[in-house]
């Protein structure tokens, strides 16, 4: 009897020892009664509950989901989640998960534990970022902004802040596409206000006008007097925050027929022509100058192939759509203001902010020559014979080197070279018809005597 009884202790004991070993070799398996976002996975190792969650999220990924927010000034298409840049975490989603081994199973089975029902999040992640096509409707349907702008009415300045702009907080957006899929309903985007551009207060700054130029021009020419008059209007009231700058291009915009601007006269390759848009360089001229006085910076800036009429030489800044531009920066530590003003025969642009105490500008010429063109002479068959017409009176060529001095409480502190400014100029050129055909002549008889030229000569018999 002793022998069976040892007998049956060594067996219990091996069939211990493979249990065991078994168990220590079965992978853990996550607890009973355990779920991930709906997903039952209680029972199954890791591996077999992230399969699972795939598995789920392959059909899952297809549905589009439905994007809503009150904010938003239009609709937006449905899209599905990775078209949102989000998609499944699966390891995420199990690596949190309530894990127990084989012993703690037998255990569970020989006490008969009942284990509490557990719910889980799923876990999403960033899948790249949202795609381009989705960030652009969520901006049309947020409308356009509307940027701050300061301009002079009637002799007052008038502030006028930027409008709240809306935009979607992509930090928060995968949290409110994880939640639209746990409950089925739509994604309400996370559309907040964004920062301005231009703060309030620091649009309230600019109290006072720092300098201002003016230049004049004939009041009947009506479609270059029109050119001025559109151009500068895009120009008044823009703000520049410090360190800012200002493309005269991008801010005018392309000189069309489409866009508002008028064939008038213009110069090209040092002669008098006509282009649309012709007069906007006085434009620039007259904010460049308005520049020089107010100490901005001129980041680039370009002289006419001849000088002009309305400023000295070597202070105009001539401007072409593509090619040539005026841009300024605002060197100030507070925000500056541009505005334009134009009357008949007066254009004015004036830079507001707030002066440096003491601060005075001047704008000086050195090193000036001029020299005389060539004349050109062309023949026109059009003409009547031996007729001669000036077809372009052309310039004469000039160069000059231009400075800006900048004084303190009368003393000079900076003297700033602005540049060279050559004008090649142009060639005279005249037109002439056909040459004057020859004059008859009369053969005149040798030896004829006329004694009396009051009298006929006698005819001979």
């Amino acid at each position: 009897m002793k022998k069976v009884f040892v007998g049956f202790l060594i067996a219990l004991g091996s069939i211990g020892v493979i249990f065991a070993i078994t168990a220590a070799r079965r992978a853990p398996t996550i607890r009973p009664k355990v779920n991930v976002g709906g997903i039952e996975v209680g029972g199954l190792t890791v591996e077999e509950a992230e399969r699972k969650l795939r598995i789920w999220w392959e059909e899952e990924k297809k549905k589009p989901l439905s994007l809503h927010s009150d904010k938003l000034k239009g609709q937006l298409p449905d899209m599905r989640p990775s078209e949102l840049g989000i998609t499944l975490d699966d390891r995420a989603s199990i690596a949190k998960l309530p894990l127990q081994d084989a012993l703690a199973d037998a255990k569970a089975v020989v006490t008969r534990e009942e284990f509490p029902e557990q719910t889980f999040e799923t876990q999403y992640k960033l899948n790249g970022e949202p795609n381009t096509h989705f960030l652009n409707l969520v901006k049309i349907a947020a409308g356009k902004p509307t940027p701050a702008r300061v301009i002079v009415e009637n002799g007052f300045i008038v502030r006028r802040p930027e409008s709240p702009i809306d935009t979607l907080d992509e930090t928060r957006l995968m949290d409110a596409v994880a939640k639209a899929i746990k409950e089925n309903q739509a994604v309400e985007l996370p559309i907040v206000e964004a920062p301005k551009a231009v703060p309030d207060e620091k649009l309230a700054q600019i109290t006072e006008t720092v300098s201002e130029f003016s230049t004049h021009f004939p009041k009947r020419q009506f479609n270059r007097n029109a050119n001025l008059k559109l151009a500068s209007s895009k120009l008044n009231g823009v703000v520049l925050m410090p360190g800012d700058q200002l493309s005269f291009n991008k801010t005018v915009g392309q000189r069309t027929l489409k866009n508002g601007f008028m064939l008038a006269g213009v110069y090209k390759n040092g002669k008098h022509d006509t282009g649309i848009g012709g007069g906007i360089c006085q434009v620039s001229t007259t904010l460049y100058n308005a520049s020089l006085f107010g100490n901005l910076k001129i980041v680039r800036r370009s002289n006419h192939s001849m000088p002009v009429a309305y400023v000295p030489l070597g202070r105009d800044a001539t401007v072409d759509y593509g090619s040539l531009d005026l841009v300024i920066q605002n060197d100030y530590q507070t925000p500056i203001a541009i505005t334009s003003e134009f009357k008949p025969g007066t254009l004015t642009f004036r830079i507001l902010g707030k002066r440096e105490p003491g601060q005075t500008v001047k704008i000086v010429q050195e090193g000036g020559k001029s020299w005389d063109r060539n004349v050109q002479v062309i023949h026109d068959p059009k003409l009547r014979a031996g007729a001669t017409i000036v077809v372009d009176k052309g310039s004469r060529g000039h160069s000059i080197r231009t400075f800006r001095l900048v004084y303190r409480n009368g003393v000079l502190v900076h003297k700033q070279p602005l540049g060279f400014s050559f004008y090649g100029g142009g060639d005279k050129i005249i037109a002439v018809g056909p040459a004057a055909p020859a004059l008859p002549t009369v053969p005149v008889l040798q030896g004829t005597k006329i004694s009396n030229p009051t009298q006929p000569p006698a005819s001979g018999g």
